[in-house]
């Protein structure tokens, strides 16, 4: 019924998921891309309800399972603080709660403030329920505090189109040129952190399976736009592998890249 709502009824962002859907997939005829474009509003009824919901300990550990990841724990070992990202695929908002479970007293969630007040403030009591620590984006000062005191595992959902013009990374994403913030990488070149991505996988119906995959080590020599590279193949991996199960509702490409952009960057 919520995903009727959404698609017929309030048409929200219809154009903008069936222009998304059309431009990085294939669709031999009209009628896929259809089915597709419902599928993703069924996809995003149930994260409607999932986000609404304040997950219990038992439910969480019941519908998803992290694999072993033997360089993260490694590095947590030696010291080091992880950047721990990846993107609005699956049910992002569970696999924060269920790393902060898995990871007790070591995850800094970073997070964008929401416009409205009330959303605001329920999305921050939902995910402070298994999150020690959330940090607003721009305040970089205190999130380097607390990386000074212990490891932290920092998670960061990255797929968002930049808010700003400045300090954009381009890279090739779901067959186009693609603005990504410039945040994880920063913080990961100048402070000699860790990167790896977050791959969630639906397995079966409501439960997930999450995969930590190394894209930087923190020591590794590279060149700008490297890590970000790295990352929009690993995000672009997760999502055809998932299907539907994305976010396509983003105006993830209101961004044209110029000629200047590119010597920039390239």
């Amino acid at each position: 019924m919520v995903a009727f709502l959404l698609q017929h009824i309030l048409r929200y962002r219809k154009d903008v998921i069936r222009s998304n859907m059309a431009a990085a997939q294939n669709f031999i005829q009209k009628a896929e891309l259809e089915e597709a474009v419902s599928k993703n509003y069924r996809f995003l009824a149930k994260i409607f309800r999932q986000i609404l919901v304040r997950p219990s300990r038992k439910l969480l550990q019941r519908r998803l399972h992290l694999l072993p990841s033997p360089e993260l724990d490694q590095w947590l070992q030696e010291g080091k603080s992880v950047l721990v990202t990846f993107g609005h695929v699956g049910n992002w908002e569970w696999a924060g709660s269920y790393i902060g479970l898995t990871y007790p007293d070591q995850v800094c969630a970073l997070f964008k403030k929401i416009k409205s007040g009330y959303i605001n403030s329920l999305m921050l009591r939902r995910r402070n329920t298994h999150v020690n620590y959330l940090i607003e984006i721009g305040q970089i000062g205190e999130l380097l505090r607390l990386i000074r005191k212990k490891p932290l595992l920092v998670l960061m959902i990255a797929d968002q189109n930049p808010g700003s013009d400045q300090g954009i990374i381009w890279a090739k994403f779901l067959g186009r040129d693609t603005a990504f913030v410039n945040g994880p990488e920063t913080l990961a070149m100048r402070y000699q952190l860790p990167v790896v991505y977050l791959k969630i996988n639906s397995v079966e119906k409501g439960n997930y399976e999450l995969t930590c995959v190394p894209i930087y080590d923190g020591l590794e020599t590279v060149e700008a736009g490297v890590i970000t590279q790295r990352f929009a193949n690993q995000l672009e991996a997760n999502i055809r592998n998932n299907g539907m199960e994305w976010l396509w509702s983003h105006k993830r490409w209101k961004r044209n890249r110029n000629p200047d952009q590119w010597a920039a960057n390239s």
